[in-house]
């Protein structure tokens, strides 16, 4: 808890030195925490590798927008219907997907995103098709851009502990089970499906309510939400910190999203104005992650363990 405490200390007082549009962008930064976060519930520790989880990011999206526009719904409410309709879907899409396995089930779930970009060009009327939608002013987060980075980092806290909880529960040692072993897991009385079903619903709810408050955040609702590059992003973020480690995907998570709306922005910046060969922030960061992919393959985090460990061993040598 006092880890936690001093983590989450320096992120309380940052809106004293930081200009609006680094805020505006940190208050993303942690939306994505989510994203990634609830990702890695399937994909780190049941072993799932789920291609499809903005699906889920663009369901609740679209349900917090629609809901913005043709009704009175608050915001806290639309942000939680956005994570119960995607866990809806999140147990249909379920039922049917979790008993694939290895690249059937990657396949599958990466053809979900395509799908619902493409009904959402079909049904244009209803979501706005390739332009998306605009959300009234009157349902934005209140207090601006400070009250909108303090809302999205209380939100990403609260998302964050009960993930903890859930993946430190004994339902989450079952799902490591899965993950470490799923015939000897189902062996032993573990029913596989039941729990990857969960696990695929939790994931579908935390990634549903992330991108509700996402629309509020931002006051529009389009088809990037489904879109392969966010995918692409969440499963690098994930990766790059350490898969199944649940502090991993926060610091990879938050990284990959601050080096790529920042860093990258400001080093392709510069570099553009004195190089008469051109490149954009996504080259970088794709160039960065794969160097840190194959020099870290089990994530930064894991390294940073091992390290310590080894410090630690060394020392009670002396």
């Amino acid at each position: 808890m006092k880890k936690a405490l001093i983590f989450i200390l320096p992120f309380l007082i940052l809106p004293l030195f930081l200009r609006s549009d680094v805020l505006y962008m940190l208050g993303l930064s942690f939306i994505f925490v989510v994203y990634c976060v609830s990702w890695d519930i399937v994909a780190g520790y049941t072993g799932q590798t789920n291609l499809g989880h903005t699906v889920f990011i663009g369901i609740g999206a679209y349900t917090a927008a629609l809901l913005s526009i043709k009704t009175n719904v608050p915001i806290i409410a639309s942000i939680i219907l956005g994570g119960i309709v995607s866990t809806a879907f999140g147990l249909a899409i379920g039922c049917v997907c979790l008993r694939l396995k290895e690249y059937y089930l990657a396949l599958v779930t990466a053809i979900l995103p395509l799908i619902f970009i493409q009904l959402a060009n079909i049904y244009s009327n209803v979501f706005g098709g390739y332009e998306g939608l605009s959300i009234p002013f009157s349902k934005a987060l209140p207090g601006g851009v400070i009250g909108n980075y303090y809302i999205s980092l209380l939100f990403c806290i609260l998302c964050l502990a009960f993930i903890y909880a859930f993946i430190n529960s004994n339902i989450g040692l079952k799902l490591r089970a899965i993950r470490d072993d799923e015939e000897l897991a189902e062996a032993v009385g573990i029913d596989v499906v039941k729990y990857k079903l969960l696990a695929f619903c939790v994931s579908a709810f935390f990634a549903g309510m992330a991108g509700a408050l996402a629309v509020h955040y931002k006051l529009t609702a389009g088809v990037d939400f489904f879109g392969i590059p966010l995918m692409l992003e969440i499963i690098l973020g994930v990766i790059a910190g350490g898969l199944g480690t649940f502090y991993g995907g926060i610091a990879g998570g938050f990284a990959i999203y601050v080096a790529k709306n920042w860093v990258f922005m400001q080093i392709s910046s510069i570099v553009n104005s004195i190089s008469p060969f051109r490149i954009s922030d996504e080259l970088i960061l794709y160039a960065v992650l794969i160097v840190l992919i194959v020099r870290f393959p089990r994530g930064l985090f894991y390294e940073l363990e091992e390290l310590l460990n080894n410090k630690v061993i060394k020392e009670r040598l002396k």
